[in-house]
């Protein structure tokens, strides 16, 4: 097995029941509930800004444009439509006119919909687990209030994941974008081409790039010529030419000896720069990571870690810790290359995609592939370990773009896990479907390249059975993983330990298909032979034959078959013990067995369980979350059923009261409704 297989993928487990729309990947075993909640806190007081506009450049130049209630800044990339977009918020923003300002980056329908549903949260308290209702929600909030708000959607990839997301016409909205489709008009929207600059302005603004070197203004005008006038262009050739005090006649010199076309051989020239500065060429390897990277923002953290640290020193042999790399990231973000912004959590880097192209166009394949998995690497070494970090969407949008530049590149005698990680990481942000048809189209990939019996191939389809289960068709999970089993007696001799792990965890979710199918006795049987299996190969103590012991338990229960009430009670004390008392496992089979319990017969029991269990949800869940609210509406059913009318009162009274102190006024506002 491949070294950059993820463990995780093989060994994951979840055990008793799952709440909320998004679960873990591996095996997920009990019942699965997929309501909502969520996290309530004081709101944010307007005037707020949401989102961080990016910093406006060094001699920006003013444009005479007009502004509608709903503007769409449209023109290829380079005119400046994020600093045009910028500069106006900012202004707005400082003259008091807008209360709220919200920044998005929108280069895909997740990015809109996470940063809308962070936003949401941040208006109304409420930190919504289904990024989709949250995002609705900020939407709703829009609608509603009297405030003045702007919203800036900054480079829109397509108009149609703005599909239902677009802003009410209660505010105002900003977006570019380099489209130009139908779809961005109509509808109080006023399309505006941005245009390169003309000659006088390209002129202006090397004027006051060098306004304290006027000497270096010598063939200004044939640079702005040579160049088309493009800003981001000029951008490049101004920070050059102050760089190394070259007059502009020499820079023209220069640039007219690359062997490029001249836009592109602007960013050749800086580069050519960046590498001269010490440490020498370290700087283009950088940049040749964030090359294949999301244009629009980069995770500091992946250009600092161990695996940047080990590329450039695999290329140039110097030892760089991560004062060294921050070093020569700033010389990258001096010469105009990149933009190095602190203040932007999570996407403190951004690179033109212009620069990126021009820069991937000098690559023969074998830097390509080398490069490639450098940034897959790098990647890898920092997604987080909890699938609901913030940092993932920012993540998930910088590997898709790597797999859009060269997901060819990560194949070979060591497949990267990078594929793996981000289908899971897909499939647990609620978005099943996407991440069954990501593993489709990587099982496909891997079975073409690998063969169906290659280790790193049977993961694949594993993955791609789990999230087609999630996604709705358990039956053709279930065929999937039959076929997995029966070619895992196919794979090499080196590699059978790690799939002898595999098949067993699949069986485990193999089982749990059949129930979801119907055969639950069926399932039970599986159940049994797995749990044999699993403790003569990794004893009592093992996370996986807790799960195990908690399913067969539960499905035994549907059955009528055996002792569930008696596997409960033996159950929680391992729990315990392994997971400790006030684990949520342990409270969970806790609230398993009062329900047995009640299913027996036994409603004295049951509620004297409950009874003891609801004070520990309370401290360890919180009174909003929805295992507390289960755990006590069943003791208020319960307590009706046994007659004690007064009891289940005093019991629904105080969850009712917990509930509006809670929810406040927005509750009675939708009880209003």
């Amino acid at each position: 097995m491949s070294d950059d297989l993820p463990k995780g993928s093989v060994h994951n487990s979840v055990t008793g029941d799952v709440y909320g729309p998004l679960v873990q990947a591996g095996h997920v075993s009990g019942d699965i509930n997929l309501h909502t909640h969520t996290t309530l806190r004081p709101p944010a007081e307007l005037p707020l800004r949401i989102g961080v506009v990016p910093q406006r450049a060094a001699s920006f130049q003013q444009r005479s444009l007009s502004w509608n209630a709903v503007t769409v800044l449209s023109g290829m990339g380079g005119v400046g439509k994020t600093q045009l977009a910028a500069d106006h918020a900012a202004k707005e923003w400082s003259a008091g006119k807008v209360s709220l300002l919200v920044w998005v980056t929108a280069d895909s329908r997740e990015a809109i919909v996470s940063a809308y549903a962070e936003a949401a949260a941040e208006l109304t308290g409420r930190d919504e687990t289904d990024p989709e209702r949250g995002a609705r929600r900020l939407l709703e909030w829009l609608a509603s209030t009297g405030e003045p708000w702007l919203v800036v959607l900054d480079d829109v990839q397509d108009p149609a994941d703005l599909a239902d997301l677009w802003p009410p016409d209660n505010g105002r909205t900003l977006v570019t974008t380099r489209r130009r489709d139908a779809a961005l008009r109509g509808d109080r929207r006023a399309v505006v081409e941005v245009e390169t600059f003309s000659e006088a302005e390209g002129l202006a603004y090397l004027r006051e790039v060098l306004a304290d070197q006027p000497a270096l203004l010598d063939g200004a005008a044939e640079v702005v010529r040579e160049l088309g006038c493009l800003p981001l262009a000029l951008a490049q050739a101004g920070a050059y030419v102050l760089d190394l005090q070259l007059s502009c006649t020499e820079y023209l010199r220069r640039l007219t000896s690359q062997p490029l076309k001249s836009v592109a051989a602007t960013w050749s020239l800086s580069i050519q720069q960046a590498n001269s500065l010490r440490p020498r060429k370290v700087a283009g390897h950088l940049l040749d990571v964030l090359s294949v990277l999301d244009p629009n923002g980069v995770p500091l953290g992946v250009l600092l870690g161990a695996s940047t640290q080990d590329h450039v020193l695999g290329r140039t042999g110097d030892v760089l810790d991560e004062s060294g790399l921050r070093d020569v990231l700033a010389n990258l973000h001096r010469l105009g290359l990149i933009t190095l912004d602190p203040t932007s959590p999570g996407r403190e880097i951004r690179v033109h995609a212009l620069v990126q192209r021009a820069n991937r166009d000098t690559w023969k394949t074998r830097q390509t592939r080398r490069v490639t998995r450098a940034a897959a690497d790098a990647l890898k070494e920092v997604w987080p370990r909890n699938p609901h970090d913030q940092s993932v969407n920012v993540l998930r949008a910088n590997a898709a773009t790597l797999f859009a530049n060269g997901s060819e590149h990560l194949w070979g005698r060591k497949c990267h896990a990078l594929p793996l990680t981000l289908g899971n990481s897909i499939g647990l942000s609620g978005r099943a479907d996407e991440a069954r048809d990501h593993f489709d189209r990587l099982r496909t990939t891997a079975t073409q390249a690998l063969g169906p019996c290659d280790v790193y191939t049977l993961v694949a389809r594993s993955s791609l059975a789990y999230w087609r289960g999630r996604a709705g068709d358990p039956a053709g999970a279930l065929a999937e993983y039959e076929q997995i089993s029966a070619d895992a007696s196919r794979v090499r001799r080196a590699d059978r330990e790690v799939v002898r792990d595999l098949v067993l965890n699949n069986l485990q979710d193999h089982a749990n298909m059949r129930a979801r199918t119907g055969d639950v006795a069926g399932a039970v049987t599986q159940f049994e032979q797995l749990l044999s299996e699993r403790l003569r190969t990794h004893g009592p103590d093992d996370l996986d034959v807790l799960s195990i012991r908690n399913d067969l338990a539960r499905l035994r229960r549907r059955s009528g078959s055996g002792d569930p009430l008696a596997e409960i009670e033996r159950l929680i004390p391992d729990l315990s013990r392994v997971y400790g008392p006030e684990h949520p496992q342990t409270l969970a089979a806790r609230h398993n067995l009062a329900v047995a319990r009640a299913g027996s017969g036994d409603l004295a029991g049951a509620i004297a369980d409950q009874e003891r269990l609801v004070p520990d949800a309370l401290r360890v869940y919180g009174p909003g979350h929805p295992r507390t609210v289960d755990i006590r509406n069943s003791l208020v059913d319960w307590l009706a059923e046994a007659g004690d009318l007064e009891g289940a009162r005093a019991a629904a009274a105080e969850l009712v009261a917990d509930h509006e102190r809670l929810l406040g006024a927005d509750l009675k506002r939708r009880r209003e409704d």
